[in-house]
């Protein structure tokens, strides 16, 4: 059996939820690839600078936005009116079960901006701070982690069917 023959039969065995989970998911693991990929190639001007660093952010988000309307019209246009149909009981206790790991994915990064930020503000660590923006990078880093988890999660208790594990 080819690797095509084995992928086709793996996506026959998918229902039209995970494919679609699997597409944000592929959607937000590249945004995480391309923001880290920019910010560590970036020279030390770049990344102390905030023209710089919002024109990154900007293109993260216009990036998300188009990605993810394509990948939508995409899925629309493959299914048979199924991203129409609301979700069962199991899969809305599955969409929670990613809600909360998510939330937890994001609390933790915030939380560590905010220290981060903390430790930049206190005179005594001024000096030793290597990265400009470091609280902002850990929060932009810790949102697109939790979307990933969120799509991970989903995927992973909807194969698996342990939702009250």
């Amino acid at each position: 059996m080819t690797g095509q023959q084995k992928f086709k039969e793996w996506l026959d065995s998918c229902s039209f939820r995970e494919v679609t989970l699997l597409v944000d998911l592929l959607v937000c693991g590249y945004l995480l690839f391309y923001y880290l990929r920019a910010v560590l190639l970036a020279s030390t001007e770049q990344l102390s600078d905030i023209t710089w660093l919002s024109g990154l952010l900007g293109n993260v988000i216009i990036y998300s936005i188009i990605l993810m309307i394509a990948s939508y019209i995409l899925l629309a246009l493959a299914s048979d009116k199924e991203l129409e149909q609301p979700m069962d009981v199991r899969e809305k206790q599955i969409n929670l079960i990613g809600y909360k790991y998510s939330a937890w994915i994001l609390q933790i990064g915030l939380g560590i901006g905010i220290f981060q930020y903390q430790i930049e503000a206190n005179q005594f660590f001024a000096d030793k701070i290597s990265m400009p923006f470091l609280p902002l990078h850990i929060m932009v880093v810790a949102f697109i982690l939790a979307e990933i988890v969120f799509y991970g999660v989903q995927l992973i208790k909807g194969r698996t069917g342990a939702i009250y594990d």
